[in-house]
C-alpha cells in the first residue's frame, strides 16, 4: 500500500479512538468528558460521541464476470474481454461531532479470480506487464487492495440546508464533475462545497488528483490516456479541475447546469432536466433532456479543437410493473472522433450520466451519429414475485463518420434479467445478467462485439 495512504490510516484510527496518546486517555461514553483547553466548560459528551455512536459500516461483497468476443482483423483477441473478479469493500461513514463535523473513511481489495484477458476496468491493470501474451499484450489485471477514501465532512444544518463540504480523499459530484462506473466509487483527492436553500443547491468542486478503479493508487492527471503510467510516456501535468453547478430539484423536476476546467486541456458545459406527470390510475409520463459541450485548450489539448457536443432526450411512460421508453439522441465531435466527457483524457472523471441513448457496449457519441433507442422493462412485484425484473433495449444508429470513407450505421440490442433477495437473512442480496449484442460493419471507431456480464452482489451495514 502506498506510504501516504499508511499515514491517512493511521490518522483515521486516531480520530475514531483507537489509537489514543498516553496523555489523552479514552474517556467512556457516560462521563461528561474533560474540560476544554482554556475553559473550565466540559465537551458535551453526546455530542463527541456521535461520531462513532451514529456511524454507520457497510461491508460489501461483488461478483464480476464478463465475457466479450470482438470481431478483429485477424482473427486476434485484442478486443476481447474475459474476467472473473471479486470485490470486497468497507466503507465507514461516521456521525457528527456537535452535530457539524465528521469523517468518512473507505477500503475495497479486487481480487481477480482465474486467468483472463483484456483490460475488465474493474482490476488494477499493470500496463507494463507483458509477462502473459494471452493478455492481449496491453499489459495484465492483477489483484489490489486500496484506501479508497478517507475524508473529513462538514454540514451546516442536519436536514442538509444551509453549506456542506467534504475535503480528503471523496468522491465529487457536483456540475460536470463526477464519478461514473465501477463496482466501486472512483475517488479524487480534492474537495467539494455546497450550499442549499429549498430546492436550489450551488457547489464547487476541485481535484489534483484521481483513482480510476483499475489503478491502485491516487495519481497526478495528465492529458495522456493512460496517465503516463506506460514505460517512455510523457504526458503533460493537468495542475487541477474543478466545476462550479447549480441544481434546482423540486418534487417530480430538476435541473442540473455544470461548467468546468481541466486546468490548460479541456472546459465543458452539460445541462440536464426532467419533469414527470401523474396520469390517470397511478400512471407517469417522465422526460428527460441533456445536452454537453466541451472544447479542448491549449498547449495540452489538441491544438486546433472545434466544439463537440451531444444531446439526447428520452420519455417513458410507467404504468404496474411495465415501463417503456423511447429515446433519440445526436453526437457531433470532428477533431476527436468520440466525444469526450472527461476533463481528462481518461478514466471515467465525469458526471455523463444523463446521457440518455447509451448502450452496455458502446454510448452511441461517435462524430456525426443520429441514434434513437426503444426500451422496455418489467418489475414482477405486481405479480406476486417482488425483487425480479427483466428488460430489452435497442439502440439504431445512423451517420458515423469513417475518415475517408462512407458513413457507418451502428446497433445493439441489450438484455437484462435480475433478482433481488427481499427477505431473510440475505435480504439485499442481488444477482444480474445482461447479454448484449453490438454491431458496426465497417464502422472504424469500434468493432462487432457479443458480450455478456454476471454481476452478483451482498451488502450489509451495521
Amino acid at each position: 500500500m502506498h506510504k501516504r495512504h499508511l499515514w491517512l490510516l493511521a490518522a483515521l484510527a486516531a480520530l475514531s479512538g483507537h489509537a489514543l496518546a498516553e496523555e489523552e486517555p479514552s474517556v467512556p461514553p457516560s462521563s461528561d468528558g474533560p474540560p476544554l483547553k482554556g475553559t473550565l466548560d466540559a465537551i458535551p459528551a453526546s455530542d463527541v460521541y456521535d461520531l462513532l455512536n451514529r456511524s454507520e459500516t457497510t461491508f460489501s461483497a461483488l461478483y464480476y464476470g464478463r465475457d466479450r468476443q470482438e470481431k478483429q482483423p485477424g482473427n486476434s483477441n485484442a478486443g476481447d474481454i474475459r474476467v472473473n473478479a471479486l470485490n470486497l469493500g468497507l466503507n465507514f461513514k461516521s456521525g457528527y461531532a456537535w452535530n457539524t463535523l465528521g469523517f468518512d473513511a473507505a477500503a475495497h481489495a479486487s481480487l481477480r479470480l482465474n486467468r483472463g484477458i483484456g483490460f475488465s476496468e474493474v482490476l488494477y491493470h499493470d500496463y507494463n506487464d507483458a509477462s502473459d501474451l494471452a493478455e492481449g499484450g496491453g499489459g495484465k489485471d492483477k489483484s489490489d487492495a486500496v484506501l479508497s477514501q478517507a475524508a473529513l465532512k462538514f454540514r451546516q444544518h442536519p436536514d442538509g440546508q444551509g453549506f456542506s463540504a467534504r475535503a480528503g480523499y471523496t468522491p465529487i459530484g457536483i456540475g460536470v464533475l463526477g464519478t461514473s462506473g465501477g463496482l466501486q466509487s472512483h475517488a479524487y483527492r480534492g474537495f467539494e462545497g455546497k450550499y442549499k436553500l429549498g430546492d436550489f443547491e450551488l457547489g464547487y468542486g476541485w481535484a489534483d488528483q484521481f483513482r480510476n478503479e483499475w489503478d491502485n493508487r491516487f495519481r497526478d492527471m495528465t492529458n495522456s490516456w493512460e496517465q503516463g503510467r506506460t514505460n517512455g510516456s510523457h504526458p503533460g501535468k493537468i495542475r487541477y479541475v474543478d466545476s462550479i453547478g447549480l441544481r434546482y430539484a423540486p418534487d417530480g423536476a430538476f435541473v442540473d447546469i455544470g461548467f468546468g476546467e481541466g486546468k490548460d486541456y479541456r472546459r465543458t458545459a452539460q445541462i440536464a432536466g426532467s419533469y414527470s406527470w401523474k396520469l390517470a390510475g397511478g400512471d407517469t409520463l417522465t422526460g428527460v433532456a441533456y445536452y454537453f459541450q466541451g472544447k479542448d485548450l491549449a498547449p495540452l489539448g489538441l491544438p486546433n479543437s472545434q466544439q463537440a457536443w451531444h444531446a439526447s432526450a428520452s420519455l417513458s411512460y410507467a404504468s404496474g410493473g411495465l415501463t417503456l421508453m423511447a429515446a433519440l439522441g445526436k453526437s457531433r465531435n470532428p477533431d476527436g472522433g468520440e466525444v469526450n466527457f472527461r476533463l481528462t483524457p481518461y478514466g471515467n472523471s465525469d458526471n455523463r450520466n444523463f446521457i440518455q441513448t447509451w448502450g452496455q457496449d458502446d454510448d452511441f457519441v461517435w462524430d456525426g451519429s443520429r441514434v434513437a433507442k426503444l426500451g422496455a422493462s418489467y418489475d414482477f412485484s405486481k405479480r406476486g414475485l417482488p425483487g425480479l425484473s427483466v428488460g430489452v433495449s435497442g439502440n439504431y444508429a445512423t451517420g458515423l463518420k469513417n475518415p475517408g470513407a462512407p458513413d457507418s450505421k451502428a446497433r445493439e440490442l441489450d438484455l437484462s434479467a435480475s433478482y433481488t433477495v427481499q427477505s431473510g437473512p440475505l435480504k439485499g442480496a442481488g444477482i444480474g445478467v445482461y447479454p448484449a449484442w453490438y454491431r458496426s460493419g465497417d464502422f472504424y471507431g469500434k468493432k462487432d462485439r457479443n458480450d455478456v456480464k454476471v454481476i452478483a452482489s451482498y451488502s450489509r451495514t451495521f
